[in-house]
């Protein structure tokens, strides 16, 4: 089929057919691509309107897209989901956001329901698009995240991007809060190493995404807590992220190799040292408060910022605790926006610790 369709040329027939038909399985990001470009104005349409569940989760397609897809998702949930009032909390939030300014209205780039059983909402958001931007952070929170507290992620990536736009010469910052995992719910179950080879392969996938969708800009990845974990994974896994630069911030251990890359003797599965993820020691960052104890749990690995793990640690100032990396006018928040932005040489890094 070649040049632009309307609707009106087309049967009822045919109509139907194409809003019954879910997209192709199994593309990756590129494919997906190709494969939206190459429909008329009039099967995009169908597709968005009919497929808008299977349409929403897709790297590769235009932020836009899958905004409009998974609103139709989250509006379907908050009128008749498993949490209601979570669904139609953030439905507000993202609403209110389109009445300001073009930098700050939030595109939904992924929700999946919480499962009836249980399961955890996944849900992915941008303030601004990402598609366009300079400079993209992408922050993966950690244990207890779920949508009823998703307002709180929200808010760390907005002081993110405003933080990173507060960078003389810096150009333009989208921020993504990234809960397209099943996060661990308490404690007790964070030290299962599960949730993060679960979540590893997504946050992949999405990072390649981006790429895709915008191969100029610069992208950052940060982990916070067992988020760091999920980082860590995604970043061992063949391929890595494909990133300019991790942060690690609270982190309990970088996670976990593929068994394949294990090598002999005193390795184990965890990653031990940067060498053991791809991203280069000159783009990988760890900060931690000293009286952070989650640091030094070392749970999944050794932690990120151990004299022996390579990288940089990132100076944190007088912070306090484990949730007060994003404190506004912190040291911690300077030196994120520098690293988001490339001003490498502005960020100011602490001794490594032992343990």
């Amino acid at each position: 089929m070649t040049g632009p369709v309307s609707f009106e040329s087309q049967s009822l027939q045919q109509l139907s057919a194409w809003t019954s038909a879910p997209p192709p399985d199994g593309m990756d990001a590129a494919a997906t691509m190709q494969w939206w470009n190459g429909l008329s104005g009039a099967e995009q349409q169908v597709h968005l309107y009919g497929q808008p569940s299977a349409l929403g989760g897709m790297e590769g397609l235009p932020a836009e897209v899958r905004h409009e897809a998974n609103l139709q998702v989250l509006r379907g949930d908050a009128a008749a989901g498993s949490q209601p009032q979570e669904a139609q909390a953030l439905l507000d939030r993202i609403e209110q956001s389109w009445n300001g300014p073009e930098g700050e209205r939030i595109h939904l780039l992924d929700y999946q329901p919480p499962g009836r059983d249980g399961q955890d909402a996944k849900v992915v958001a941008s303030i601004g698009n990402p598609d366009h931007a300079d400079n993209v952070a992408v922050y993966v929170p950690g244990t207890g995240s779920d949508l009823g507290n998703f307002g709180g992620s929200l808010d760390r990536a907005d002081a993110l991007r405003a933080q990173s736009e507060m960078v003389p010469g810096s150009g333009d910052t989208v921020t993504i809060a990234w809960l397209g995992y099943d996060a661990p719910d308490h404690i007790p179950a964070a030290v299962l190493p599960g949730y993060a080879l679960d979540g590893a392969p997504e946050l992949q996938s999405f990072t390649q995404g981006l790429r895709e969708t915008n191969s100029d800009a610069r992208v950052t990845v940060i982990g916070h807590s067992y988020g760091s974990t999920v980082v860590g994974t995604a970043d061992a896994l063949d391929g890595g992220l494909g990133v300019d630069d991790i942060i690690a911030l609270g982190s309990p251990g970088m996670g976990y190799e593929q068994p394949s890359n294990v090598g002999f003797l005193f390795d184990d599965i965890t990653i031990g040292d940067v060498g053991e993820m791809n991203i280069d020691a000159d783009h990988f960052w760890a900060g931690a408060n000293s009286n952070d104890v989650v640091t030094y749990t070392q749970a999944h690995g050794n932690s990120p910022v151990d004299w022996s793990f390579g990288g940089q640690r990132i100076a944190t100032g007088d912070l306090s605790g484990h949730s007060s990396y994003w404190d506004n006018g912190s040291e911690s928040m300077r030196n994120q926006a520098y690293i988001i932005t490339g001003n490498h040489e502005q960020v100011t890094t602490e001794r490594r610790r032992f343990g």
